[in-house]
């Protein structure tokens, strides 16, 4: 599934680290029970999460909107925001 196919209202995971300080975000997960998670770079904890809609994620980074389609289960990395969309299972 790709991201901009999912309902704007969804929610998803992220940190604040992403939210607050602009970290760009370089790993996102599809988990199994089809929900999205975004992170950036930092080493977080369980305190370090934020619950934002698809839309809020997509307004922090709109090239999120580029992530190639995934299954469940799939992550996708990148280098930085300029950089290509490498999916792993």
């Amino acid at each position: 599934m790709k991201l901009i196919e999912e309902n704007t209202g969804k929610t998803v995971i992220t940190t604040k680290y992403v939210v607050n300080d602009n970290s760009p975000i370089v790993s996102v997960f599809f988990d199994e029970d089809g929900d999205w998670q975004f992170f950036s770079e930092e080493d977080v904890c369980e305190d370090d999460a934020y619950i934002v809609s698809i839309q809020q994620i997509l307004e922090i980074d709109n090239t999120l909107a580029n992530i190639p389609s995934l299954e469940k289960g799939q992550s996708a990395f990148r280098k930085d925001k300029n950089s290509e969309w490498e999916i792993q299972d």
